[in-house]
């Protein structure tokens, strides 16, 4: 693809091979943590190196060359960073899929001895030959004879069984690492903070003259040892096994850092790790973490998002929602909890209820522009819709609103109340695990439009059991 001038471009398919994928379809180089580091751009998902979409870039809007999205008005710096294809490049050198295995020479390649094609492998031998090769050298049955290219195939697929599970195997142990970091930093962040209230507390003592407020000096004081008790036991525990906190702290020192310099605040809480939605940089913070780190801890298979619901100032409680990793839809509700790309769910109200007290029934939400439900445009292309994806409804279904024509709705959803085997949700992408009463509670509550989402953000659980509260 050749434009206004400029360069020679020869696109590539990304899926031609796991190698190609390490390389950028523009210009062909190979991903790296520096200038090329891979950008994604996240309404169709194409990922290429940071120097060509400058280039793109300078020649006005931002077009993919794959698919012809278009991303007016769009700082480079804003787009995220594909973290995973950059961590899969740093390995390059260990998984080298495009060359062959050890002792194997490459398909086409001539035999030095007869000048014929190297197209057969003798496992017996572990050499390549011709075949000349063969009835000179390695006979049959004396030895085993297949096609060099069913062995670069199954080398090739070892390489990569072997990636995958390295890459599985550091993940886990990265969550094992950062839970305690997290617990230990936690820890030290209760005590620091009860420090504070021992001695705020000594004041307030010495100031009490009347019966009601030694009272409540007196309550607060049992509150802060029962506290000081729980900390030193778990400080007890720290050298025999991992800490088993029975008290949150809920002063957050902990952050997550994103690459564009918003922060989230990072909790240590009961279910685990709960990742909250980003909010501005001026946040003051005692230990920050790059937010890539703990969403490569986030499970691929089976992520969790959780939703804080409130009518006015009122707190109805806590909804996780179990997702369905592989569906674009549940990766665009993640972005929308943690705002990692631009607009999140915090804030926005929920906008009716469906279906009231009927088979079926749903509350709908997701409206991130705050137009009463007209809103909440898409932030992903080829979100899911209909087909396969197609199932009953069922009570905790979470299920996106609006088909392919009409993405103006595509970060709406609605959350099924009640089953109804008679009726389909087009979309569901996720399962409530916990607090589908908080949302029941909701929907009775008066006046409705005051209920809304007041945090939003995913949980990291304990890697291990012995890490669990």
């Amino acid at each position: 693809m050749a434009e206004g001038g400029g360069r020679h471009f020869e696109l590539t398919n990304p899926f031609d091979s796991p190698s190609v994928a390490l390389t950028c379809g523009i210009c062909q180089s190979a991903f790296d943590s520096g200038h090329r580091r891979p950008i994604i751009l996240p309404r169709c998902g194409h990922t290429f190196c940071r120097i060509c979409i400058k280039e793109l870039s300078a020649r006005g809007d931002i077009m993919c060359p794959f698919c012809r999205v278009k991303y007016p008005n769009t700082d480079v710096d804003d787009l995220p960073i594909n973290f995973n294809i950059q961590c899969l490049a740093g390995s390059a050198e260990v998984f080298d899929f495009s060359a062959p295995p050890k002792n194997v020479a490459k398909e086409g390649t001539n035999c030095p001895e007869h000048s014929l094609r190297l197209t057969f492998w003798c496992s017996s031998c572990e050499v390549a030959a011709c075949g000349e090769c063969l009835f000179e050298e390695h006979p049959k049955p004396l030895h085993e004879i297949c096609r060099l290219q069913e062995v670069v195939h199954k080398v090739k697929e070892k390489a990569e069984i072997l990636s995958m599970e390295s890459s599985t195997e550091v993940v886990k142990r990265l969550t094992e690492a950062l839970m305690r970091s997290l617990l230990d930093i936690s820890d030290l962040q209760e005590a620091a903070y009860l420090l504070h209230e021992t001695a705020r507390l000594n004041r307030n003592a010495s100031a009490a003259k009347d019966l009601a407020s030694i009272t409540s000096v007196f309550e607060k004081a049992k509150e802060i040892r029962e506290r000081v008790a729980d900390l030193n036991h778990n400080q007890t525990e720290q050298c025999q096994r991992p800490p088993k906190m029975t008290v949150i702290a809920t002063r957050p020192a902990i952050m997550a850092l994103s690459d564009n310099g918003c922060l989230a605040k990072v909790l240590v809480e009961k279910m685990g790790v709960h990742v909250y939605a980003l909010q501005s940089a001026s946040t003051a913070y005692s230990v920050a973490i790059k937010m890539s780190i703990l969403t490569s801890c986030l499970s691929k298979e089976n992520p969790v998002a959780f939703l804080d619901i409130k009518a006015g100032e009122r707190k109805l409680g806590r909804v996780y929602i179990t997702l369905d990793g592989r569906m674009r839809r549940a990766q665009q509700f993640i972005a929308l909890c943690l705002g990692t790309l631009g607009p999140s769910y915090r804030g926005t109200r929920f906008d009716g209820v469906s279906e009231k007290d009927r088979p079926g029934e749903y509350i709908r939400g997701g409206d991130y522009k705050g137009k009463g439900g007209m809103g909440g445009e898409a932030l992903m292309d080829n979100l899911e819709w209909g087909g396969s994806w197609s199932k009953p409804k069922k009570a905790g279904q979470v299920c996106g609103i609006g088909g392919e024509l009409e993405r103006k709705f595509g970060s709406l959803f609605a959350i099924c109340l009640r089953d109804d085997t008679e009726d389909s949700f087009r979309s569901p992408f996720g399962q409530v695990t916990k607090g589908l009463d908080v949302l029941e509670v909701a929907t009775r509550h008066k006046p409705f439009d005051v209920v809304h989402i007041s945090e939003c953000g995913i949980l990291i659980e304990f890697a291990s059991e012995e890490l669990q509260l």
